[in-house]
């Protein structure tokens, strides 16, 4: 066999594969070329033994085996998430006009209305402490509650600083910071209300509770209509 005119061969395929997939990978049409070449030039005095042949063969098999099951996850693949996006979408549309709850850490302080301050502790706290921080993580309030057990909360904000001072309406970030002595207590904060819009974003399905925006996998709950 000409060793060199097979080294051409092998690295033409290798030229084309790169040219086509942008990688070292070889493909079952580079894989085929090369095994075409080492047929063509094998020396007629020694041709190439039948079981490398057959091996090699063999190989070639595995190779478009392996390439159709690739092709066939990848399909595979899109197709479960073009079923997800649009399962994601039809429950986003469904929700609209229902109560739910969802994770946030944020509030919509309305027109004279105060705001609902939600959360749920994993533990007992000898102390709680309320943060309120406007967009630019200004604090406008903080508030210390004595005592709290495991569970759901609920703290009224009147919407106004530690002064007594109304603060403008808009949204409001919530920090939690629940201790029991020397030990912290975990602490989440979620929104109650009626989701009223929905909005697809590149980041994904973002739905607007009372005001504020949360995602979609971010919901929690969802109230059943007795009707």
């Amino acid at each position: 066999m000409d060793i060199g005119q097979v080294d051409a061969q092998t690295q033409l395929a290798s030229q084309n594969e790169k040219s086509l997939t942008g990688n070292n990978k070889m493909g079952q049409d580079q894989f085929l070329q090369l095994l075409v070449a080492q047929m063509q030039n094998q020396d007629p005095i020694n041709p190439m033994d039948g079981k490398e042949f057959a091996s090699q063969l063999a190989q070639f098999n595995s190779v478009e085996q392996l390439i159709g099951v690739n092709d066939g996850l990848e399909q595979l693949s899109q197709s479960q998430q073009m079923m997800r996006t649009e399962l994601t979408n039809s429950m986003a549309s469904s929700l609209t006009g229902k109560n739910v709850r969802a994770l946030s850490n944020k509030v919509n302080l309305g027109s004279g209305e105060g705001a609902d301050v939600n959360y749920d502790l994993n533990n007992t706290a000898s102390e709680v402490e309320i943060v309120i921080r406007d967009s630019s993580g200004n604090e406008v309030r903080r508030e210390t509650i004595d005592g709290a057990s495991a569970g759901e909360h609920n703290w009224k904000w009147d919407g106004k600083t530690n002064d007594g001072v109304d603060v403008p309406d808009g949204q409001y970030n919530v920090e939690i910071n629940a201790t029991n002595g020397d030990e912290s207590v975990k602490a989440r904060t979620f929104i109650e209300g009626t989701a009223n819009k929905v909005r697809f974003t590149g980041e994904g399905v973002k739905i607007s509770i009372d005001g504020v925006e949360v995602p979609i996998g971010d919901i929690e709950t969802v109230a059943v209509s007795d009707k």
